[in-house]
């Protein structure tokens, strides 16, 4: 196992899991590149997929130290010194190596192993972020009629349209599942996840490990609340996707209100003690420089362990990306975030955000300012139709009006 891991291509995550969409996409794991899905759950099973030639190739090609299209995005942020899912998943399911050693000369592996199960049953969600789309929000759907055409397909999209047939397919396998990653849309307000809990919990299946992309913004579901069926788990880790405090929160995560995310969180604080917590924001050209005042804000109001926060580099759009910033403000960011870093360094276990920070500032020195022109055309369509204006909410990016 430690040679294969010694590679630059090997990854767990074709052994243990398969990834889906709401639309039924099915993809290797969640960073797989979007536009090469494996399969798709509306007509195809998922042993199918999980033999099928797409999967079959990108065993091959990692047992054979050669690169995959599929996994191109932990390629470049491996590039740029950033740890990716590649690199936690070989750690975290190392035991599955039996799996990799049984592996077929054509690259199948047997039956579906879903220790690690990433479904994301539809897109049915409430907010409608900056970065999201009709693919993974139901709520932008209106708003992306107006602003881009019609998305050519249904407001709300499940994993497959006969969802009790893959529901039926899907049960056998929940009893050997591990760790569940739950997303969305908004896992939150998904029946889909509050039926297989209540089917672990009926299991006395506690220990399997729980955790979650949330908004954090709905917590309640018919008379219970998602507090209440945490404390029946032992492992919960909740990861709130939270990109800036206050009314840059809320613009670019629109439907948020600010304070009741607040409320939230002291609510988990007093009720769910054992669950983690942790911020996952995602850095873009919008929040980059507000970025430290939110973590340090959160800190010091004892919401938030100081190592508890987790970045992610937007990626996807392009135009979105924080590369696309002038040399002037990209020299602002990397002198606030020198400032963040030295308050960071009197706390312990600090080390790996610190990491996290300084990727940001690698990864800023790309440019790609030919794409600013594109960002203003597309957030100037949606501030309109929302009558928002980026400019009044984020003052510190007035040169880019230009």
């Amino acid at each position: 196992m430690s040679k294969l891991t010694d590679t630059k291509t090997f990854c767990m995550m074709p052994w243990v899991h398969m990834h889906l969409w709401p639309a039924g996409y099915t993809y290797p794991c969640c960073m797989s590149d979007p536009a090469l899905p494996v399969g798709n759950t509306q007509d195809q099973s998922l042993q199918d997929i999980w033999n099928g030639p797409e999967m079959r190739k990108i065993r091959l090609n990692m047992l054979q130290d050669k690169k995959s299209p599929e996994c191109r995005r932990c390629y470049e942020l491996e590039e740029n010194g950033i740890n990716t899912l590649r690199n936690s998943s070989n750690e975290n399911f190392k035991h599955h190596v039996d799996k990799v050693e049984q592996t077929s000369d054509d690259g199948s592996a047997g039956d579906v192993n879903m220790a690690y199960m990433d479904i994301r049953f539809s897109n049915l969600c409430n907010l409608k972020c900056r970065s999201c789309g009709p693919q993974f929000s139901s709520s932008w759907f209106e708003d992306h009629k107006q602003t881009h055409g019609d998305p050519g397909h249904p407001k709300i999209l499940q994993v497959r349209d006969d969802m009790r047939s893959f529901l039926d397919e899907l049960e056998p396998m929940l009893k050997s599942v591990e760790r569940v990653y739950w997303a969305g849309g908004e896992p939150l307000i998904t029946k889909e996840h509050y039926n297989i809990l209540d089917k672990w919990i009926a299991m006395g299946k506690h220990d399997v490990k729980l955790d979650y992309t949330t908004n954090f913004t709905q917590m309640y579901y018919k008379k219970k609340t998602a507090f209440d069926y945490w404390n029946k788990f032992e492992h919960v880790r909740v990861a709130a996707s939270l990109d800036a405090n206050h009314a840059r929160g809320e613009f670019l995560r629109k439907n948020m209100v600010w304070n009741e995310v607040v409320q939230n969180r002291r609510t988990m604080i007093e009720q769910c003690p054992h669950v983690y917590f942790e911020l996952t924001p995602t850095v873009s050209v919008y929040n980059v420089l507000n970025l430290p005042d939110f973590h340090k804000e959160w800190i010091e109001e004892g919401l938030l362990e100081p190592q508890n926060i987790r970045i992610n580099i937007l990626l996807d759009p392009t135009y979105m990306r924080l590369q696309i910033l002038p040399p002037w403000i990209k020299d602002q960011v990397r002198r606030r975030y020198d400032e963040h870093i030295d308050y960071l360094k009197q706390f312990a276990n600090i080390q790996s955000v610190i990491s996290d920070y300084e990727s940001i500032l690698q990864f800023m020195k790309t440019d790609r300012a030919e794409e600013t022109k594109m960002w203003r055309f597309k957030t100037t369509k949606v501030d309109r139709l929302r009558s928002e204006n980026v400019f009044d909410i984020f003052p510190e990016l007035g040169d880019l009006q230009q």
